[in-house]
């Protein structure tokens, strides 16, 4: 029996080291910057918050809203470019948000430091006179999003492929750890949301195998304000732009 407990032992300990490990670097699991980004085409303009954070804009047309686009944790600012093109040929003016650590814009990337970057930009836009913001985030974006309708008023939430939150993407990858004690950055939509009278658009693809069309499904029913669902039929995590979310979209804004 000495050799069953000794099993024990280094089970336990392995188990430990393996937590420890990924409490430290649980950041390296979540965000993936890339290296590179394109410079904005001639359409927008690098706008700076007073933090140094970029953003960039481009102006909406006759009296259009403006689309805020808060991009996934392995894009980059320029990632949605085909977004933005269609968004831009319909009128809409477009806001693409600048994360702290993502290429372009200097500073530590963590859920705090990203939520407080998108709220500057936020206020940079209304000051620059957009009458009408609409939130569209994407992957990680959408808990960006959320969070930041958590503390402003936009006038509609789309939500693209979302997570309820990160603990349970944690526990749905790594099931043995303990996720609600070790997560820096919880990234709670739910709770973000609890209570806010936003109107949520939710679009999921049924063949997301990144985000589980049941991560949004779980978000969308704890929503109590006004919503509506867009699953799309054999969609990816990034393609759902592509397979018909631009036609619910741009019909819905």
């Amino acid at each position: 029996m000495i050799w069953v407990r000794r099993f024990f032992y280094i089970a336990i300990l392995l188990y430990v080291i393996v937590t420890i490990a990924v409490f430290f670097a649980q950041r390296k699991f979540i965000y993936f910057p890339p290296t590179h980004y394109a410079p904005p085409p001639q359409s927008f303009t690098e706008v700076k918050s007073e933090a140094g954070i970029m953003g960039w804009h481009s102006p909406a047309k006759g009296g259009r809203p403006t689309v805020m686009v808060f991009h996934g944790n392995a894009s980059a600012i320029d990632s949605n470019m085909h977004i933005f093109q269609d968004l831009q040929a319909a009128g809409y003016g477009v806001w693409s948000v600048g994360y702290p650590g993502y290429p372009g814009n200097a500073g530590k990337i963590s859920q705090t430091s990203l939520v407080k970057a998108a709220a500057k930009q936020y206020e940079i836009l209304k000051d620059r006179g957009a009458a009408e913001i609409i939130f569209y985030g994407t992957s990680l974006g959408s808990g960006v999003a959320a969070q930041l309708a958590a503390q402003v008023e936009p006038d509609l939430l789309i939500l693209d492929a979302p997570f309820n939150s990160m603990t349970d993407m944690v526990r749905r990858h790594m099931p043995l750890l303990p996720a609600g004690l070790l997560l820096k950055d919880k990234w709670d939509s739910a709770r973000a949301l609890d209570g806010r009278d936003i109107p949520l658009l939710w679009i999921h693809g049924t063949a997301d195998t990144i985000i589980p069309a049941s991560q949004g499904q779980k978000l969308f029913d704890a929503y109590a304000g006004p919503k509506s669902v867009h699953l799309i039929a054999g969609a990816h995590h990034t393609n759902t732009w592509l397979l018909g979310g631009r036609e619910i979209v741009l019909s819905a804004i």
